[in-house]
């Protein structure tokens, strides 16, 4: 007596996923947004770009230099003093009276939300390196890493800034797929 197979016992349902990443798209700009709010949409990209100037800064030891340049320099020392919690306590000020009331243009909102998830993710990411041993967070191959990660950052920082000053969306990968659902008001009704 054969035995029946599997396949022939437990017939396959076609399941298959409607949503995906593909059918994503922003929305459509109808004309050029104002110059302030371009302007303005390029200010909350000035933290991320500091953290990671910062990281850069400790990683090529550029503060010798920067000595030179007065202003500069004491932007960079005096952002250095400002507690930690007070960038998170302006970040969630801004996110729930900015990005989630329908007064300011969605451009506006995704851009702010956009420079707040490229903060997020590099201060998560220099929280977890800093619970590796000593000898790899403090060793050369760490230095390489963050030097990379910095040129990242920094260039993906300044695209962004470029985007918002055109008029446009920048395409970061993952990370303005979430900017848009953030931005997003009639997702979380």
């Amino acid at each position: 007596i054969p035995l029946p197979s599997i396949r022939s016992s437990h017939p396959r349902s076609q399941v298959s996923c409607q949503a995906s990443l593909a059918s994503f798209s922003y929305p459509e700009l109808s004309s050029k947004p104002k110059w302030w709010w371009r302007t303005l949409a390029c200010v909350p990209y000035l933290l991320p770009l500091h953290n990671m100037w910062s990281h850069a800064d400790a990683v090529y030891q550029l503060h010798p230099y920067l000595q030179q340049f007065g202003l500069f320099y004491a932007f960079i020392d005096t952002m250095a003093l400002v507690p930690g919690w007070l960038f998170l306590m302006i970040f969630m000020t801004v996110y729930f009276f900015v990005v989630r009331r329908k007064w300011s243009p969605h451009f506006l909102r995704y851009h702010i939300i956009l420079a707040i998830l490229l903060d997020t993710g590099s201060q998560a990411l220099a929280t977890m390196c800093n619970w590796n041993p000593s000898i790899v967070f403090q060793g050369k191959p760490m230095a390489y890493f963050w030097m990379t990660l910095a040129f990242i950052q920094i260039f993906t920082v300044v695209e962004c800034m470029r985007c918002a000053l055109s008029g446009m969306y920048p395409n970061v990968p993952f990370i303005s797929h979430t900017a848009f659902i953030h931005s997003d008001l009639n997702l979380f009704r």
